[in-house]
């Protein structure tokens, strides 16, 4: 294994690996036997080094006897050794026996950049493209092994030609990883590895997404626990870290891979802030100038970070460092004031700070090579799994634990409230009957004039919709008065009877009025039937509009409907007076469609009517129509003469109006 020199590297098998390692030295390397019983798995010794970018170093015979070997074991050596511009060459000589021969091999390499890897010469595979530093397409095949054959025993060689992807500001040392064994263990271990790794990192990540949500709801909900909150947005950030690592094990751009590590650059300190945060709002609600300092220097770094200042990673190192030690402090300092429930959530935390601390210093020191097929390695996984989860588990187990105080609490006053209670209960209850009975009397009274007032003001609601529409009532009652309203079309329809002046000297007073109120009546229910809005009699002639207070779509073929009823009912009833001998009704009506301005006026006695050319175009087609037809104008005819059987008249002269195109509805054709 290479790594970058100043540079952290970080993946979940390993969790914290700082292992670059290189030595070199001129001279003739030791040639490695390859067989059955000795296959080599990391191959980080006898490498021969050379930053010749533009010649072809991949030919058996080629002669790399003065290229510096490198041992990638020997952390201490020169790193500028490995040092190239362009792109670098690796070779690695190894001598095979006959118990390898037509075997299925495989080698799994890692590797931030541009690659081609060859054997004996011939290009055995090609990851990315080598074009150049600005160029170049760079891929990281991630250790997915690559299957190959040794035809013959003998000597062979591989070579590797990298370009490795760095930031701008690093420097060109190379950086990969090689392994070699039998093809089926390692496709074996790398399925392993992914299934686990997918498996444990998506389900701590959901836990922590979820304790995350849990925790931000008891916080909204319940706002004066601040530390739910705090440990809420430290959830979420852990959960972030684990879609990053996620993303960086799956994802083959080493150039999304750079952002990831500036994203964690960022999201870091935020995370150590809430967790410090979270620990003082347990245990030292009241001092809060530690709080601000804290997040004061946050500030200052993502400003340094955002200003690009070369003391970030100290900066950085300094405010992470610092906020997890101040939190450790601060559980340290009420295990030893045995603050209640200081030992339970104390436990988890400083065994994930502990564990953490444990394999920083391991790495720095020696590095970390942990295979997770040995027992050693398994028990690596299982305490970085239980470092992980023991934050939340402390945490759930804190809840779990103050919750239940809180009963015993709730429990304990309860107890003495019943005994409070039953010591005052027999002077209590002389004072309750009391007022138990002043309350059912005035109950009664307020239930008699509650429903006595709820019936003169159902009594005035009808009175007033009966008036008026319900809108504008409404209006009426919210407001005190109600505001005209420019209406875009409606169709306005007018009735008058013929010899109305000939009938009233024929019937007596009341009779006409009877014969009236019956015919208006009908009017009335016609009007309900397809929803036109009644206007107003004016003595024998009745008008009603249609489209309003709420414009609809279909008040023109509304207002034509009502009109052939209304004609239908006056020639039913002109039939049964004609067979009695009495004298009978005969109507005229008209019809028009227009705008119009509908509206209330005046302060007494209110009345909805509408004003506009409208009402007067359809009082001229009514007075220049005949005896039991609806005459209609040109205007209403467009809107319903696919529906409606009509007739032409030509242009009818109409008072004050000139000549008019006028048509007599004949029937409903639908």
């Amino acid at each position: 294994m290479i790594n970058k020199k100043g540079n952290l590297k970080i993946q979940l098998k390993y969790f914290l690996l700082i292992t670059f390692i290189i030595c070199a030295f001129c001279g003739n390397a030791q040639i490695v036997n390859l067989t059955k019983d000795s296959l080599i798995f990391y191959v980080e010794e006898n490498w021969k080094f050379a930053n010749k970018s533009k010649e072809d170093l991949s030919q058996l015979n080629y002669d790399d006897s003065k290229l510096p070997t490198l041992d990638f074991n020997n952390k201490f050596n020169d790193l500028k050794k490995a040092k190239y511009e362009g792109a670098g060459w690796f070779r690695f000589k190894f001598r095979n026996d006959s118990t390898l021969v037509d075997k299925a091999l495989a080698l799994a390499f890692d590797f931030d950049g541009a690659s081609e890897i060859y054997l004996d010469g011939k290009i055995l595979k090609k990851y990315g493209e080598i074009k150049g530093k600005e160029n170049s397409e760079y891929y990281n095949p991630k250790n997915v092994p690559e299957v190959f054959f040794l035809r013959d025993t003998g000597i062979h060689v591989f070579a590797i030609k990298v370009l490795e992807f760095k930031d701008d500001d690093e420097e060109n040392y190379i950086a990969f990883e090689l392994k070699i064994g039998n093809s089926d263990d390692l496709i074996e271990n790398k399925n392993s590895n992914n299934i686990g790794f997918t498996f444990i990192i998506n389900f701590i990540g959901v836990i922590f997404l979820t304790l995350g949500i849990i925790h931000l709801f008891f916080f909204l909900y319940y706002r004066s626990i601040i530390s739910n909150l705090f440990f809420s947005l430290f959830m979420f950030g852990l959960a972030t870290i684990l879609g990053i690592f996620f993303y960086s094990y799956i994802s083959n751009d080493p150039r999304k891979l750079s952002t990831m590590s500036e994203v964690l650059l960022y999201l870091i300190p935020a995370i150590s802030i809430f967790f410090t945060a979270f620990i003082h709002y347990i245990f030292f609600e009241k001092t809060k100038i530690w709080l601000i300092t804290l997040f004061g220097l946050t500030l200052i770094n993502y400003i340094i970070l955002i200003l690009e200042i070369p003391e970030v990673e100290f900066t950085f190192f300094i405010l992470t460092v610092g906020s997890l030690l101040h939190g450790l402090i601060r559980i340290i300092i009420s295990l030893y004031r045995k603050q209640k429930g200081a030992w339970i959530i104390g436990a988890g935390i400083l065994f994930s700070i502990l564990f953490s601390f444990f394999i920083l210093v391991i790495g720095i020191i020696g590095g970390i090579n942990i295979d997770s097929n040995t027992l050693m390695g398994q028990l690596f996984v299982f305490g970085l799994a239980l470092s992980i989860m023991s934050i939340p588990l402390s945490m759930s187990i804190y809840q779990a634990w103050s919750f239940s105080n809180l009963n015993k609490d709730l429990s304990k006053q309860l107890v003495q409230v019943k005994a409070l209670s039953e010591k005052t209960i027999q002077q209590e209850q002389e004072k309750k009957q009391i007022l138990e009975n002043q309350k059912a009397e005035l109950e009664i009274k307020v239930e008699e004039r509650t429903f006595q007032l709820k019936e003169e003001k159902k009594k005035s609601d009808d009175l007033l919709l009966n008036i008026l529409p319900e809108e504008v009532a409404e209006e009426l009652k919210q407001k005190g008065a109600a505001e005209a309203q420019l209406v875009e079309e409606v169709t306005v329809i007018f009735t008058d009877f013929k010899g109305f002046t000939a009938m009233a000297e024929l019937l007596s007073p009341k009779d006409l009025v009877h014969d009236i109120h019956e015919c208006f009546s009908e009017f009335d229910r016609i009007m309900s039937k397809y929803g036109i809005e009644k206007i107003k009699t004016i003595g024998d002639a009745y008008m009603a509009a249609g489209g309003l207070p709420t414009p609809n779509m279909t008040h023109a073929q509304d207002v034509v409907n009502a009109a052939l009823d209304i004609v239908a009912f006056i020639e039913a009833g002109k039939a049964l007076k004609i067979a009695k001998g009495l004298p009978y009704f005969e109507i005229r009506i008209g019809v028009h469609t227009g705008p119009v301005v509908a509206g209330i006026v005046g302060i007494k006695k209110f009345a909805y009517d509408i004003w506009g050319d409208t009402v007067n175009t359809a009082s001229r087609m009514e007075s220049s129509g005949e005896i039991g037809k609806v005459n209609i104008s040109e205007t209403t005819y467009a809107l319903v003469k696919d529906n409606y059987l009509c007739n032409y008249r030509g242009e009818i002269e109409a008072k004050g109006k000139g000549k008019v195109k006028m048509y007599f509805v004949e029937k409903n054709t639908k």
